[in-house]
């Protein structure tokens, strides 16, 4: 039996000791005690999270017909949700995805356009929502919330990651690695309390005699109280004096939290790993490959396990000659020299041309610039004709409007 497992059978049998934090996280995985804010304590987790939503909520839903986008974008994708930007609301739907495996998106029938095709999407609040089978069959589902019951397909779209056949609603990466998680948990904690609760003395004092454990307490009290300011130590014959020592890398479990890093990355598919900004030993990553890092990210995790079903789920609310497609060009974006590189190649094949160019760097080519005329000095007043004497300047104060009349 291993140590897991040993842990295991003893968190059934009974709440373990104080002492024993191993066995106290696993007793709150078997009991179902730990959840979705134990996990994000840990700082690769909340890395992770963070950077999956973030990087899909900045894309751009766009819907396209026979292969070309639309002029004019359905509403339903520019703005989804009242009050709140598009950005937040894509932010909370792959939220949900990340931390319940599901998105509950309700269409109101106050927010429905002429044609009966939605022009406003919410996404609920998971834990409000109740999903059931509808029938024995178990081939539909109902949604109840807010005393509210809510027809998948019609009211309803529930957007599922990791769903297997016969389960009601998705499957999120956190709980698919709850175990995996509960050993980094436990890492991070013991690290943490480490120089707190290590009990690891500083120094220890040897006598090669016999001591009481009264005279013991008086000895370490006296040694404590002389010795707070750091001054020297004169010791008598006997007495000998050993710096603990220990390892504050080794003892915060420095590499084992590397490889916490590193199940986190691989749970959550984040790839290269260094994107959770973590130390890992052996980077390659540069802030030159980063476009490229994060390209590789969008296309070995972001799209197959979020992009995908959102699009499908977004598609699901425009008639049926329309598909949504996330523009990824905001991950694509190149730097100046990269640009003009691709904008010469393209030039020189012919298939850009100048206008274009143009178009998408901001330039009028052919407008005026907009720069100021040179500064002219102002001119000399002009000298006096021969024989006129210039006035003499008046030592008057001149009225309002700088004026002498």
């Amino acid at each position: 039996m291993g140590l897991w497992e040993g842990l295991r059978h003893w968190a059934r049998a009974g709440y373990p000791s104080e002492s024993d934090l191993g066995g106290q996280i696993q007793y709150a995985v078997d009991s179902r005690e730990l959840g979705l804010s134990d996990y994000l304590s840990i700082p690769a987790v909340f890395r992770a999270r963070q950077l999956i939503i973030s990087i899909v909520a900045q894309l751009e839903p766009v819907a396209f017909r026979d292969g070309y986008p639309l002029a004019v974008q359905p509403m339903v994708l520019t703005r989804p949700a009242p009050e709140i930007t598009r950005q937040e609301y894509l932010a909370q739907l792959v939220g949900s995805l990340v931390d319940h495996g599901t998105a509950v998106l309700w269409q109101p029938a106050t927010g429905r356009g002429a044609d009966g095709r939605a022009e406003v999407s919410v996404v609920l609040p998971f834990d409000e929502v109740h999903v059931e089978w509808s029938d024995s069959s178990r081939l539909s589902r109902r949604v109840h919330w807010a005393e509210r019951e809510l027809v998948v397909g019609r009211d309803v779209l529930l957007v599922t990651i990791g769903r297997k056949p016969g389960e009601l609603v998705g499957v999120s990466p956190l709980r698919a690695m709850e175990d995996a998680l509960a050993r980094i948990l436990t890492a991070e904690i013991y690290a943490g309390d480490w120089f707190e609760t290590g009990a690891v003395p500083s120094v220890t004092l040897k006598y090669d005699g016999t001591l009481t454990d009264a005279g013991a307490d008086n000895v370490k009290a006296k040694w404590v109280e002389n010795h707070r300011d750091h001054s020297p130590a004169v010791l008598p014959k006997g007495w000998d004096l050993k710096e603990t020592g220990t390892d504050p890398g080794s003892s915060q479990l420095l590499e084992t939290r590397k490889y916490g890093d590193l199940q986190v990355a691989r749970g959550l598919g984040i790839f290269p790993a260094e994107l959770l900004l973590a130390e890992l030993g052996g980077s390659s990553l540069t802030y030159q490959n980063v476009a490229e890092a994060l390209m590789t990210f969008a296309r070995v995790t972001l799209q197959p396990v979020y992009i995908a079903p959102i699009e499908e789920a977004l598609s699901d609310l425009l008639p049926g000659t329309q598909a949504v497609r996330m523009n990824t060009s905001e991950l694509e974006r190149l730097g100046t020299s990269g640009r003009w590189n691709a904008y010469a190649t393209g030039l020189g094949a012919g298939f850009i041309t100048p206008e274009q160019v143009d178009r998408w760097e901001g330039w009028q080519r052919d407008a005026p610039l907009p720069i100021p005329p040179p500064f002219a000095p102002t001119p000399a007043a002009p000298e006096a004709p021969a024989g006129i004497r210039a006035p003499e300047p008046s030592s008057a104060p001149a009225p309002l409007g700088g004026f002498h009349v």
